[in-house]
């Protein structure tokens, strides 16, 4: 060992080389097979090898490690004993090229050793344990980095093929690390370099997609390492003239360069690689440039004045050079229009090309034909890219769609009833396409998604302010260009909701003014839209405020009241008042002033339609009332002029109008003198107040405060037709207000049994006038009343109020009981609300209870008990009321299939409706509750879930209680659970997480997916049932987030428990519907169906469905939980298309902070 120690002392590669030579020959003669683990461990010579493998000698320590390298080839030690100890020499190590140079080495020979004959070698080093040791030495020593990368080269063009051909996946995971750690800031370019260098082969192909699709182009400390890599591997498929690689490459460069803008980076050096890409000159490319122009046309809402030339440039090369969708220029030019409407000096050279574009547009009237997206989803790079990006792939997703659906105009609204329905976040992601098909000229069958498209982008500003400054120029292009009327009404009603922004509202006054004085809009059009205007509101300046700037809309306002007072100015008079009273409300104007101007002009006016908007503009003064002299005067003058409009009317709706406005004031808000004549010529002064004959003399309506109760009968009797319900209606309000000041005492008939009359209530009681005129008709009919006006009077009287009428005694209703199917109704009806207070009203219901007999009685008398019923189960006992519903429920159904095809609902079905609503009331006594729901729980599994009268049923269940529910629908306490159960169970459950008002509704779908599991005959079937409530649920909601993350907690259980790849794929198969549900991204797809219908689409869709969900606020304290399922997910089945799935969907959400702070990415 001496002689050992003094040649590697010497510095003489000779003699050094000898030392360690002669020290592996000593150790082979010392190695013993039989003790092999023992003698690597405690020979001395071996040891003594080991320490100067750290010598600080470079000479030395080089030749320390070809001699470890030596002992394996010579079998001494083991590839893998071997590699641990280089790896734990690390710490202590000097010469790291020697390290990496026998790493490699021992790699090598580990790859010898593992190749198989036949079998694509596996290399079993990853990122994660265990570590691949050239990753081990790059996280010791940063700056070892190239030298790991001149030794992967050297592995990738080794001389020998088996090395060579293999060492890609050998050196994947140090590739991966290189390209793709999110947790180095800076990375060299370098790897992507040597990687795009080598041959071009499947592996280097797969290596170099798996690594460009994990860039994160949305983080900001990554951006621009993300596009320095898209740049190297765009310029090099340039350079080689790979056309379908650049192809597939462009609608990412488009993204990069929208999130460059976002963030505050220059987009220029994106700009000119996207240029470089279209000057290839390959035409293919065109299935691409439309798509990549909608991208880009994104860019135009962010963009500074700095960049806007190049990228209106781009934009014109694009389409001047290749073929494109119309769709794509329509996005463009409506989204330059913002730049052009408001023109700087800083951007007047962008604003030439842009004006350029513009023309373009102008001078096209092609229609689209081409399927460009379906040409682009078969480029196999670009689907493998495609769903790594969720804002990508939605933007894709609705062109494919639209291109699908745009020549059958009935399917195309249908999607777009559909589509606009989806949340908003969705929406705002593709407004590109929205804008673009609003400047789409195609037919008239096209109006109707056209308007819808108007609506939406319009609806948006109330969501996102800054919005409207894009908007406003659109709406006035389309009403400059589009020949359309309905258009351009669509986009006028639209352009006073701009004025979200104080920058909008000068052009926004500026268009109106021009409208006013052209007169190319009927004038009532016109005011329509001042109206609007003045009462759009935004928080911080109150520059539409009505409060504010109301003032200057009454010379307006004036000046058309003014002009339009023939019979063709009604329109304009009638929105000219609506706009008073959005001014009322706004403060803006004092209404007595408003009125006492008005009054001499409008009050006599004998147009319809304007009386009609006076009677509206009167309705807000009771709620506008306040504690004045004028003001009272304003209440008597407005309440005498509806009170003569109500006795004059001989229009329907200006009828209602008067009495809708009358019902809105108070009782003591009238006066007798108020009251026309014909309502109050049968009226006669008290004896109270006729103590002489001076004071007989005098007129009712100078001596009374109050309207007498005989008054309000009169009402209803001498009114014309058109106004009797609104008498009632007026009525109804008064007796309501009347009702709830009763005190209790008055309920009290102990010891005095039931009064005989109201005459016990106050003269000015309505519901005393209206009682006796009624009792009084029934007992000594008269010729004076008809038939229709007392049906009113006891329409009136059997209204649902606060609580029951004061008790009464109502045997004079069975007088009234054989005048009419009518009369029957509404007098059974007045008895049953009197049930709980009333022992003459039980005894008549429970009388008539008794003859209730199916067979014996007629079907209007069945219908009558359950039409009652929700006011019967308040009160009267379910002894009572159990008897004849079993009885009229059994009958029915036996006979509902004899009836089933005379084309009426079956009564069955009708009485089922009935019991729905008796359930839904929260007044009905908890005994009777318990009632109903036991009858209605005996026909869970007798009515057929086919048949006609399932629905009723379903809607009955919605409103059991909890109890019941589960004892009917839960498989878990079933002796026997089979397919048919099952489907019922289904049904039930997801109307109930439907409806169900319970705080965490879609847990009634837990014991449904657990059993379904096991079922493979109804899953899909119950995907189906679930679309519904998971459309219905809060998307936001706590308790919705909390229901997913117990689905995915017991999903993992059972991936654990069981062995059933169909219940795996089944339970993935929820969690798919559920998130793609909740994100809104099915409504990109033709229709629901195709989501619940195909597991393929719904794989499809997932990837975009949780980037979307996880993008929201209250979405994304979960992220880290998502992640972690999602990976483990991945490896839980054996069916290879879910674990593609799950990987995408990581992919998708690699902008997640915890993706890289938890190292999700090496687990890919």
């Amino acid at each position: 060992m001496d002689e050992i120690e003094y040649k590697l002392k010497t510095n003489n590669s000779v003699l050094i080389v000898n030392a360690i030579d002669k020290l592996i020959s000593t150790i082979k003669s010392k190695y013993q097979p039989a003790e092999k683990q023992k003698f690597a461990l405690e020979n001395e010579e071996l040891k003594f090898l080991r320490e100067k493998c750290s010598s600080e000698n470079t000479l030395v320590s080089l030749t320390a490690y070809q001699g470890l390298l030596a002992l394996v080839e010579f079998g001494v030690l083991e590839i893998g004993h071997t590699m641990s100890t280089v790896i734990t020499l690390l710490p202590t190590a000097h010469n790291y090229s020697a390290t990496i140079s026998t790493m490699a080495g021992l790699l090598i020979l580990d790859l010898r050793s593992r190749l198989i004959p036949g079998q694509p070698y596996k290399c079993q080093f990853s990122l994660r344990s265990p570590v691949h040791p050239l990753i081990s030495v790059l996280e010791k020593n940063k700056d070892a980095e190239d030298d790991v990368l001149a030794q992967m080269h050297a592995l990738c063009t080794h001389p020998d093929y088996k090395i060579s051909s293999n060492s890609l996946e050998l050196l994947r995971s140090v590739f991966f690390w290189l390209m793709c750690n999110p947790q180095q800031k800076s990375a060299s370019i370098r790897p992507w370099q040597m990687l795009l260098s080598l041959p071009q082969t499947t592996a280097q192909t797969s290596i170099l997609l798996d690594c460009i699709s994990c860039q994160q182009i949305c983080n900001p400390a990554l951006l621009e390492r993300a596009f320095a890599a898209y740049s190297a591997v765009t310029d090099t498929f340039i350079y080689q003239q790979r056309r379908d690689y650049v192809m597939a490459l462009l609608p990412f460069l488009a993204r990069i360069s929208n999130e460059m803008l976002k963030n505050g980076r220059d987009p220029r050096a994106c700009y000119s690689l996207i240029e470089r890409c279209f000057a290839l000159e390959a035409p293919v490319l065109r299935t691409v440039a439309g798509f990549t122009v909608l991208l880009l046309a994104d860019n135009l809402t962010q963009s500074s004045a700095l960049y806007l030339h190049e990228l209106f440039n781009l934009c014109l090369n694009i389409i001047s050079k290749y073929e494109y969708s119309a769709l794509s220029l329509n996005a463009f030019a409506a989204l330059s229009l913002q730049w052009l409407h408001l023109p700087s000096y800083l951007t007047t050279n962008a604003l030439k090309v842009a004006s350029s574009i513009l023309d373009i547009y102008r001078d096209t009237n092609k229609e689209d034909s081409g399927l460009y997206m379906p040409n682009l989803k078969a480029n196999k790079i670009f689907q493998t890219l495609l769903y790594t990006d969720g804002h990508l792939y939605k933007m894709f997703k609705v062109i494919e769609t639209w291109e699908r659906l745009r020549d059958d105009p009935e399917k195309l609204i249908q999607w777009f009833n559909q589509l606009i329905k989806s949340n908003h976040n969705l929406k705002i992601d593709i407004l590109p396409f929205f804008v673009g098909i609003i400047f789409e000229k195609r037919k008239e069958e096209f109006d109707a998604v056209m308007l819808m498209a108007v609506g939406v982008i319009i609806e948006l500003v109330n969501v996102k302010k800054d919005l409207s400054v894009t908007v406003l120029p659109i709406l006035m292009y389309i009403i400059a260009n589009d020949p359309r009327p309905s258009v351009k009404l669509e986009c006028l009603k639209g352009l006073p909701l701009m004025a979200m922004s104080k920058e909008n509202v000068p052009p926004i006054v500026n268009v109106l003014n021009k409208l006013k004085t052209n007169k190319s809009v009927p004038t009532s059009v016109v005011i329509m839209l001042y109206t609007i205007l003045a009462e759009t509101q935004e928080e911080n300046p109150t520059h539409c405020r009505a409060s504010s700037h109301g003032l200057e809309l009454v010379s307006v306002i004036s000046s058309i009241l003014n002009k339009c007072t023939d019979r063709s100015g009604a329109a304009a008079t009638s929105m000219a008042l609506c706009a008073l009273a959005a001014l009322w409300r706004g403060a803006a104007l004092a209404p007595p002033g408003t009125w006492r101007a008005l009054e001499p002009r409008l009050a006599r006016d004998s147009r319809p339609l304007v009386q009609i908007s006076l009677c509206k503009l009167l309705e807000e003064i009771p709620a506008l009332r306040v504690s004045s002299p004028e003001y009272e005067r304003l209440v008597s003058d407005a309440s005498r002029w509806l009170w003569r409009r109500l006795a004059e009317a001989q229009h329907p709706d200006l009828a209602d109008a008067a009495c809708d406005a009358l019902a809105a004031f108070k009782l003591e808000d009238f006066k007798l003198a108020d009251i026309p004549e014909i309502y109050r010529s049968t009226v006669r002064l008290p004896a109270s107040h006729c103590k002489t004959p001076a004071d007989a003399a005098r007129k009712p309506e100078d001596v009374l405060e109050y309207i007498p109760c005989e008054v309000w009968s009169e009402v209803f009797r001498c009114s014309s037709e058109c106004a009797v319900r609104g008498a009632g209606r007026v009525a109804s309000a008064l007796v309501g207000a009347e009702v709830r000041a009763y005190r209790g005492g008055l309920y009290n008939t102990e010891g005095r049994g039931e009064p005989h009359s109201y005459a016990h209530l106050l003269p000015s009681s309505v519901l005393r006038g209206l009682m006796e005129c009624f009792r009084k008709q029934v007992t000594s009919p008269s010729f004076e009343y008809s038939d229709t006006v007392l049906l009113a009077i006891l329409e009136t009287l059997t209204v649902e109020y606060s609580k029951p009428l004061p008790p009464l005694d109502l045997c004079f209703l069975h007088e009234a009981l054989h005048r009419g199917p009518a009369w029957r109704d509404l007098c059974f009806k007045l008895a049953a609300r009197q049930t709980p207070v009333s022992p003459s009203a039980r005894r008549l219901f429970e009388n008539f209870l008794l003859l209730v007999q199916p067979g014996k009685c007629s079907e209007a008398d069945i219908m009558i008990v359950f039409k009652n019923l929700s006011i019967l189960c308040r009160g009267m006992p379910p002894n009572t009321l159990r008897g004849p519903i079993e009885r009229c429920l059994g009958d029915s159904f036996s006979n509902m299939c004899k009836t089933a095809g005379k084309g009426e609902e079956p009564l069955f079905v009708r009485l089922l409706w009935c019991m729905r609503d008796a359930l839904a009331c929260d007044k009905i006594h908890d005994a009777n509750r318990t009632l109903l729901s036991q009858i209605i729980e005996t026909y869970f599994n007798v009515i057929p879930d086919n048949g006609m009268a399932w629905h009723a049923y379903l809607e009955c269940c919605g409103h059991l209680s909890s109890n019941y529910l589960e004892r009917m629908t839960s498989p878990s306490g079933w002796w026997e659970v089979s397919a048919d159960a099952l489907v019922r169970s289904c049904r039930v459950r997801t109307v109930l997480a439907a409806i169900a008002d319970c705080r965490t509704p879609l847990t009634w779908l837990n014991d449904v997916i657990d059993s379904c599991a096991q079922c493979i005959s109804v899953q899909e079937y119950t995907l189906q049932c679930m679309v519904n409530a998971l459309q219905l649920a809060p998307p936001d909601a706590e308790t919705t987030k909390d229901w997913l993350l117990q689905l995915m907690a017991r999903s993992q259980i059972a991936f654990i428990e069981t062995e059933d790849e169909s219940a795996k794929l089944y339970l993935f198969d929820v969690f798919m519907l559920s998130v793609i549900m909740l994100s809104g991204v099915w409504t990109l797809e033709p229709e629901v169906g195709q989501v619940t219908g195909s597991r393929a689409v719904r794989r499809a869709l997932l990837p975009a469905a949780l980037a979307a969900l996880l993008s929201r606020d209250q979405w994304r304290s979960c992220s880290l939980q998502i992640l972690e399922w999602v990976s483990h997910t991945r490896t839980a089945t054996n069916d290879v298309a879910m674990a593609q799935c799950c990987q995408r969907a990581l992919l998708a959400l690699r902008h997640t902070e915890n993706f890289a702070s938890h190292k999700i990415w090496m687990r890919l």
